[in-house]
C-alpha cells in the first residue's frame, strides 16, 4: 500500500455476502453467485499467496502451487474431509471464507493455515469486526486493483452476528442468509469439526466434551443473531434453505430482484452449467447420514433452545 497509495481509492461496488451457519447452503450459493460473469470470488491462492496483487502482474505458477500445497496439506492433516466438504478438492481455486482472509491479519484462527498446530483445540476468532471488516475491505481493494469491475461475492460464518458492523463498512453490501433446521445442520457441523480437530490433535479431542462446548457456544451465537438488529435490514435476504434446494436458480433470481440487480441471461446460463456439472456434485465423495448419537448428544434437552429462531425465519417450513 506504501508504494500504491491508489489502491485505497478503488472503490467496492455492491458486494454479496452469503451469511448464516455451516451446513445450510453457504458453498453452493457462494459457487452458484460466483458463476454470474458479473460477480468475482476469493480463491485459496489469493489468500495464501496474496501479493503482489493479479491486476498487477501475471500470477505465477508457483504461486498457485504453493497455496495448492497448503490445501492438500490441510486435507492430508484432517482424513475424511474432502467426504464431509467435498469443495477442498479444487486446491488452489478452492473458494474460501472471509474468517480465512482475516487469519492474515489475525483476526481469526483458521486451520486451514494452522493445523500444524495441536494446541489449536477450537476455532476461535476476535469479536472486534470494526477493524476486521476494515481489513477485509484492504484485502478486496487489494485484489481488486487494476482488474475489471466486479460485484464481490464473498462468504462468512460469522457475519450474521455482526450486520450493523458491516454495512458501517459495506453500506452498499445486499447478504443472502439461508436458514436450515437446527437439528440437520448440527450434526453435520459437529462431524466436520470432530474430523478437523482429530487431525489437528492427533485424535486428543474426547468428541462428548468437544461436542457439549459445541453447542453452548452455537447457543450463543443463535441468541447473537436474535438479537442482531442488522438481521431485519432490507438489504438482508433470508431463504429457507429447502425451498432454495428445490429451485436454486429462481431462489437466486429472486435475491437479485430483491436487490435491485439486473439477472441475466448469461448468469443464469452459467449457474445451471455448474448445477449439471458432475464434478460440483456435493456427494462426489459419498453420502452421510449425521445423528448427534456419536457425540452422546441428546437432542430433546437442546431443541427446545432454538424455538424463537425457528418461529422467526423458519415458520412451518422447518423438517
Amino acid at each position: 500500500m506504501a508504494n500504491h497509495p491508489e489502491i485505497l481509492n478503488e472503490e467496492i461496488v455492491d458486494p454479496i455476502f452469503v451469511i448464516g451457519f455451516g451446513r445450510t447452503g453457504t458453498s453452493i450459493q457462494q459457487a452458484l453467485l460466483g458463476a454470474d460473469p458479473a460477480n468475482r470470488t476469493v480463491a485459496a491462492w489469493q489468500v495464501h499467496e496474496p501479493s503482489p496483487p493479479p491486476g498487477q502482474m501475471p500470477v505465477a505458477p508457483g504461486r498457485r502451487a504453493a497455496a495448492a500445497g497448503v490445501v492438500q496439506h490441510y486435507c492430508d492433516r484432517c482424513p475424511g474431509i474432502l467426504s464431509l466438504h467435498p469443495y477442498w478438492d479444487e486446491l488452489a481455486d478452492t473458494l474460501i471464507e472471509d474468517e480465512e482472509i482475516l487469519l492474515l491479519d489475525l483476526h481469526d484462527i483458521y486451520p486451514v493455515a494452522l493445523c500444524d498446530a495441536p494446541a489449536i483445540s477450537v476455532r476461535v476468532g476476535s469479536d472486534d469486526f470494526e477493524d476486521a471488516y476494515r481489513f477485509l475491505k484492504l484485502f478486496m481493494q487489494h485484489q481488486q486493483w487494476k482488474l475489471p469491475k466486479k460485484r464481490w461475492i464473498m462468504k462468512g460464518i460469522e457475519h450474521q452476528r455482526h450486520l450493523s458492523t458491516l454495512f458501517r463498512i459495506f453500506p452498499d453490501a445486499r447478504c443472502l442468509f439461508p436458514h436450515r433446521e437446527p437439528a440437520t445442520f448440527l450434526p453435520s457441523n459437529l462431524a466436520i469439526a470432530a474430523v478437523v480437530y482429530d487431525g489437528i490433535t492427533d485424535g486428543a479431542m474426547d468428541r462428548r466434551s468437544m461436542a457439549a462446548g459445541y453447542l453452548a457456544d452455537f447457543k450463543r451465537r443463535i441468541d447473537a443473531v436474535i438479537a442482531e438488529p442488522g438481521m431485519d435490514d432490507p438489504r438482508v435476504r433470508h431463504v429457507n434453505f429447502n425451498a432454495f434446494i428445490r429451485d436454486p436458480i429462481a431462489s437466486l433470481r429472486g435475491c437479485y430482484e430483491a436487490w435491485g440487480f439486473e439477472w441475466t441471461a448469461e448468469a443464469e446460463e452459467a449457474m445451471r452449467a455448474w448445477l449439471a456439472n458432475s464434478a460440483n456434485n456435493g456427494d462426489r465423495y459419498g453420502r452421510h447420514r449425521y445423528t448427534f448419537e456419536p457425540f452422546g448428544i441428546d437432542w430433546a434437552q437442546h431443541s427446545g433452545d432454538y424455538d424463537e429462531y425457528r418461529s422467526r425465519y423458519l415458520g412451518d417450513t422447518y423438517e
